[in-house]
């Protein structure tokens, strides 16, 4: 055990629970999102934009045990926060990005355009990826199940990942 006092879910909460609420917030984003058919796509990405802020704060609230000051478990606080408005914001995003696109593209290439963005997405989801991992390696934050553990720049690597 890394962290003593840290949070410990189980696999199938993670998979289970926190995937259905994932789903839920999606589903709601979605709904969310049909209200703001009329705003400007800036307006819309900033909105996004604010509510991803906000779910961060959360896993910087476990990071630093504030939950537990506050007398929120380390589960709803990971739902409400990652699970919830972190899948609400990202339903949200997408959808002006489909529409936008839509408007953009060419008429009877719509298919050939949305399959090229779908590739640069997941691209740059890769990228995101391996820059995390080369992020972690500079900031030294470690873990492995035989040991050492370091998360002591945990709560910056959280806040330069979400930039």
């Amino acid at each position: 055990q890394c962290i003593v006092d840290g949070p410990h879910f189980s696999y199938a909460y993670y998979l289970s629970v926190s995937n259905v609420v994932g789903a839920v917030g999606s589903i709601m984003g979605a709904i969310i999102f049909q209200y703001m058919q009329s705003w400007s796509f800036r307006g819309a990405f900033c909105v996004t934009a604010c509510i991803q802020i906000f779910a961060s704060v959360f896993d910087l609230m476990i990071v630093y045990r504030v939950n537990i000051r506050w007398g929120l478990s380390d589960e709803a606080t990971y739902l409400f926060g990652d699970a919830a408005c972190q899948s609400t914001a990202q339903m949200m995003a997408t959808m002006p990005m489909a529409m936008l696109t839509a408007r953009l593209c060419p008429r009877g290439a719509e298919a050939t355009v949305f399959a090229i963005l779908a590739g640069f997405q997941n691209f740059g989801s890769s990228v995101g990826s391996i820059l995390g991992v080369l992020l972690s390696e500079g900031l030294e934050v470690t873990a492995s199940a035989a040991g050492p553990c370091d998360f002591d720049r945990l709560g910056v690597l959280i806040i330069l990942a979400h930039c």
